[in-house]
């Protein structure tokens, strides 16, 4: 099949497949690749937003479990200031000792400030100490003040021959106190 066109029909047929080509490159240049881009632009943008979305909800998801922890750490905290508080409060362990002493039949005799010894973490506070009563009677003393609260070394504990009917005797120990260095 041989078709033959007129000089005027090729120029119709050449210009339309031009001008479909023409029409093809504006489509795909000014208008498909442009919206294929923003497409693409947006649909990352979304992509990036689900995933911040779902690292908020993880922790979001977390909240409560941190909310607890934090309460935790928080009553864990006042128990260790207690413990090892965050100032010397040398009338707090005059008061300690006194009344230990007389729940235990111990009588203070002194109770004088020594030298201070800066660790990394806390300060010692050392402190002579002598004291009066029955050995049993120390005993306890010394044990309930390892029991207390705050923390308490008891150090160089001198325990000469008990006198006496009553088995009293005089006995002198270094107690150490500590405090909490902050910084």
């Amino acid at each position: 099949m041989n078709i033959k066109l007129s000089k005027q029909q090729q120029q119709i047929a050449a210009a339309a497949v031009f001008g479909t080509g023409a029409f093809v490159y504006c489509y795909v240049q000014f208008f498909w690749l442009p919206i294929s881009k923003k497409t693409a632009k947006i649909q990352s943008e979304i992509a990036g937003l689900e995933r911040d979305i779902q690292t908020a909800q993880r922790q979001a998801a977390r909240l409560p479990d941190l909310e607890r922890q934090l309460v935790s750490l928080n009553e864990r905290k006042i128990e260790a200031e207690k413990r090892l508080p965050k100032t010397k409060a040398v009338s707090d362990i005059l008061v300690t000792l006194d009344s230990l002493g007389v729940k235990h039949g111990v009588m203070l005799l002194s109770f004088a400030p020594g030298p201070v010894k800066q660790q990394q973490y806390f300060i010692e506070y050392r402190f002579p100490v002598s004291a009066r009563g029955t050995f049993h009677g120390i005993g306890k003393f010394l044990a309930a003040l390892a029991l207390e609260q705050r923390l308490y070394n008891v150090f160089n504990v001198n325990y000469p021959e008990p006198s006496g009917v009553a088995g009293e005797m005089m006995v002198t120990f270094e107690l150490v106190s500590y405090q909490y260095k902050e910084g």
